[in-house]
């Protein structure tokens, strides 16, 4: 038997058709990406196994690709996973928010928060109030496009040609930015933005291991400087004439 959903429109089946269909279009980029890790993960020196469960279990094209770039650099393990968590940090506040929007079994939700990704997130808000049965579809769509990417990479990343040079290494920073740009609507968040790619550069020179914890934690304090700043000036009483309102 079908759920239905509070609008008595839609199954919840139908809404999780529509989330899926409505992420295909990141396929282009996440397939590829995905070849790239794995051809990446397998050149430094993981099993195919390993390239395999990495993608599984931490599903994300970002704390992956920097993870491998760290293993072949020889970083530390600590370094590593210290990376790859603070590049999934902010799934914990998108979690957050599609958990405070409707209610639903503890092991859908569950369910949800494993295939959850900033792509399906954005696909879920889309359509404006989030409904976790888009979400979980979105999510399951970017699961099986990474998981294809990566089979293909890690299967044939001997015999295929290096991708570095087609630029395929540019697509995952060209993804962030395209979720990123529309964010920025704001001076705090604009400072943020800016504060971290000086302090990125710089840290690159400095310090290559520490690059993307330094830099995401000094855009952070700078970004949350100035949203209390604005707060502040936003909250203070305004006076005609010297005389406090």
């Amino acid at each position: 038997m079908e759920l239905v959903t509070e609008a008595g429109a839609e199954t919840t089946r139908a809404l999780f058709t529509r989330g899926f269909v409505g992420l295909m279009p990141l396929w282009t980029g996440a397939i590829p990406v995905g070849i790239a890790y794995a051809v990446a993960a397998r050149g430094a020196g993981l099993s195919f196994f390993q390239t395999e469960l990495m993608s599984l279990t931490v599903f994300s094209a970002a704390a992956q690709l920097s993870a491998v770039a760290l293993l072949a650099s020889g970083s530390p393990i600590l370094i590593v996973m210290l990376t790859a968590l603070s590049l999934n940090l902010q799934l914990f506040l998108l979690g957050l928010t599609a958990a405070r929007t409707e209610r639903a079994p503890r092991r859908r939700r569950l369910m949800t928060a494993y295939f959850l990704t900033d792509g399906a997130f954005a696909v879920a808000v889309a359509g404006g109030r989030i409904r976790l049965p888009i979400l979980l579809g979105a999510g399951v769509s970017m699961f099986g496009s990474w998981n294809v990417g990566t089979l293909i990479g890690a299967s044939a990343g001997a015999i295929l040609p290096d991708l570095a040079p087609a630029g395929i290494d540019f697509v995952a920073p060209l993804t962030f930015l395209a979720v990123l740009v529309p964010l920025v609507k704001s001076r705090p968040a604009l400072l943020t933005v800016l504060v971290a790619a000086l302090s990125a550069l710089v840290l690159k020179q400095v310090a290559p291991d520490l690059t993307v914890l330094g830099a995401g934690f000094v855009g952070s304090v700078a970004g949350a400087w100035a949203s209390s700043r604005g707060t502040r000036e936003r909250a203070a009483p305004v006076t005609y004439d010297g005389a406090p309102m």
